[in-house]
């Protein structure tokens, strides 16, 4: 059975913290606490051409964006978003998290953040890792 965090461990890892923004990040990377997560890529799956008909985003062959066109680094790590402060909130942010694909599960925070593409997604700037485990 994969492991899934619960509401207890994420308010336990953000309790002593007082950044702006919280987060769960699904990932194939490994972090250890306190370390900064990378910064996240801006992916696509089909491809986009310019008016000459050439790809405007190369599509990558092997690695961890196998698969996609990538865009280009972002300025700060893809999470799911919560509210450290209301369990309503960080229960959304685990379900939401369960059709990620990864091997680890991340708790970042950090003091700035802006909107993602997906749906109660934030990009946070020089995110700390609050929490790691292995799914």
């Amino acid at each position: 059975m994969k492991k899934m965090l619960n509401i207890e461990e994420i308010k336990e890892a953000t309790a002593n913290t007082e950044y702006e923004f919280y987060g769960i990040r699904v990932d194939k990377i490994k972090y250890n606490t306190k370390e900064t997560a990378n910064n996240s890529h801006q992916l696509f799956q089909d491809p986009d051409f310019d008016e000459e008909g050439e790809l405007i985003y190369p599509y990558i062959e092997n690695g961890i964006y196998k698969g996609f066109y990538d865009a280009g680094e972002l300025d700060g790590t893809c999470v799911i978003a919560f509210d450290a402060e209301n369990n309503s909130s960080i229960q959304n942010a685990i379900e939401r998290t369960k059709i990620y694909s990864g091997s680890y599960i991340h708790v970042l925070g950090g003091d700035y953040a802006e909107a993602g593409n997906d749906n109660g997604e934030i990009v946070i700037s020089n995110a700390e890792v609050l929490l790691s485990v292995e799914k």
